[in-house]
Order: C-alpha cells, then sequence, then structure tokens
C-alpha cells in the first residue's frame, strides 16, 4: 500500500451528471447536495459505451454514449477550485469494456487527466444488457458464464482503469439469473479476481442494487467474500446515482458490511493512484 490515510470520511466514487446521456441532473447540483449530505470525498464517472446496441434503433444499426470529456475536464477543475475546502472533487470515467474495445477505450482515457476510471460490462455481444436482448439467445447458465468470460478477456488487454465496476451487473436486468449456481461460474470469477490482483486494480462495491429492487448490492456478499479471500484489498464505493436522490445511497450500512467481512481500507484514487482509508 502505497498512502495510508485516516481521517473523516464519506465516499461516492461512482456518480453520473448531465455529461451522461441518462442524467439530467448538474454537476453543480450533484456537489451542493453532497457537501448537505456529508459526503467528503466524491468522483464524477460519467459514462463512455462505444460500439453498443442502445436498444432505441429498430434496424440494428449500433451506437455509441460519449461527451464531450474536453469541457469535463475544465468544468471537473472549475469546480475543484469553487468547492476547495468544502468537499474533494475527482476527475473519473465509466468506460464500457469489451473485447474488442481495448484499444479505443486506452486511448480515451490517456487523452485526458482521469484519477480514476470504472471498467464496466454494459454490453455482451455488442448487446446492450439494459435492454435483455443478450438473454434472449442463451441459457441463463450460459448467460453469466459468457458475461464474465468477457469481462475477463476485456482487462486482458486493457490495462487503464482503476476498478471493475459493479461486477453482477446482469442480476439488476434479469432477476432469474440469481438461480444459477455459483459453482457454475466460480472459475471464471476467480479467475478475473487473480488478474485484476495482479494487475494492481480493484473492485468496486456499488449500491445501485438496493436501488434496483435486488436487495443486495454489486457485487453481492457472496463475491465479496470471494475478493476478500483472494486477498483482493483494493475496493471503491459508489451510489451510481444518477440524481441527487441517490447520492452516498446505503453507505453506512455497506462499511459495515465490509468491517464483517474483514475489509480493513476503501480507496479513494488520484492520478489514477489508490488511496487507502481506514475504515
Amino acid at each position: 500500500m502505497d498512502r495510508i490515510i485516516d481521517r473523516p470520511l464519506k465516499v461516492d466514487f461512482h456518480t453520473h451528471c448531465n455529461y451522461s446521456p441518462d442524467s439530467q441532473v448538474t454537476m453543480e447540483e450533484m456537489i451542493e447536495k453532497s457537501i448537505e449530505i456529508g459526503i467528503t470525498d466524491l468522483a464524477f464517472t460519467d459514462h463512455v459505451d462505444l460500439d453498443a446496441d442502445m436498444g432505441t434503433i429498430e434496424d440494428g444499426t449500433i451506437q455509441s454514449w460519449d461527451f464531450d470529456r474536453d469541457d469535463f475536464e475544465k468544468i471537473i477543475h472549475k469546480n475543484q477550485e469553487i468547492y476547495k475546502g468544502k468537499i474533494n472533487i475527482y476527475q473519473g470515467l465509466e468506460v464500457g469494456v469489451q473485447p474488442h474495445l481495448a484499444k479505443e477505450n486506452a486511448k480515451i482515457v490517456k487523452a485526458n487527466a482521469y484519477d480514476f476510471v470504472i471498467a464496466s460490462v454494459h454490453s455482451v455481444e455488442k448487446k446492450d444488457l439494459y435492454y435483455k436482448r443478450f438473454f434472449e439467445n442463451y441459457s441463463d447458465s450460459k448467460a453469466v458464464q459468457l458475461y464474465y468470460e468477457s469481462l475477463y478477456e476485456s482487462i486482458e488487454d486493457f490495462k487503464d482503469y482503476s476498478v471493475i465496476g459493479h461486477l453482477d451487473l446482469y442480476l439488476r436486468y434479469k432477476n432469474a439469473l440469481k438461480q444459477v449456481a455459483f459453482s457454475e461460474y466460480y472459475d471464471i470469477v476467480s479467475a478475473v479476481y487473480k488478474r485484476i490482483i495482479e494487475d494492481g486494480k480493484g473492485l468496486e462495491l456499488n449500491a445501485g442494487g438496493h436501488r434496483y429492487g435486488l436487495g443486495h448490492n454489486n457485487p453481492n456478499e457472496y463475491l465479496l467474500k470471494l475478493y476478500k479471500e483472494m486477498n483482493g484489498e483494493i475496493l471503491t464505493l459508489g451510489s451510481d446515482a444518477h440524481s441527487t436522490q441517490y447520492l452516498g445511497h446505503h453507505y453506512g450500512q455497506n462499511i459495515d458490511l465490509l468491517k464483517s467481512l474483514g475489509f480493513k481500507y476503501i480507496c479513494t484514487f488520484e492520478q489514477m493512484k489508490p488511496v487507502f482509508h481506514k475504515i
């Protein structure tokens, strides 16, 4: 561990403002609300998702989600100055990973000075999971296996990220996948963890699953336990808020959960390097 800090902390390291196509709230509104509810460290991680079926075009045309990343950087820096001493603001990005996008995603990350990058599987075989078309082609067991295989292949070639986002995201969009036995995908998840730990990367604990009615985070507790058993240490907390309503969602409960599982630290990131904070 390069840096360990012990200070009052309330972190939200996965948020979206109106630079993401699926959010309408301004960065300033998110910051003001964060200060109001006691968040000390806030990362904006707006979406870049390339080459994915976003579900709005019937002829099968592939679309992309992106935004003016230079303007985003400028506004981040402006707000860091305006709110200095009130809240720590970080320039982040959530990148949708697919195996064939490694070079293009790396180019995007390197074009700006990010503190933190989330690598997330939103699409498998160029099909966005939100619209559920991917699940139509496979049995539940096969769909889960292919999801993790796609993640593993993606991070074999793409290294310009900090943590894996909302690991078992697929549960948000097809609840029946909860019935797939952990033993059926244990090996591929273990391989993913081995790769990220060896590469010095980490895992995100994403509270968004509660908002989707799952009754748990993404990843679920079984997956968190496995990460701990494999000596995974780099861990961030995020709400996945797309509005002010969910900022800091389940933060206190998730700190208690991590303590109960034996985790001793959560991380923030500065210039793509983890900073460990005692919990």
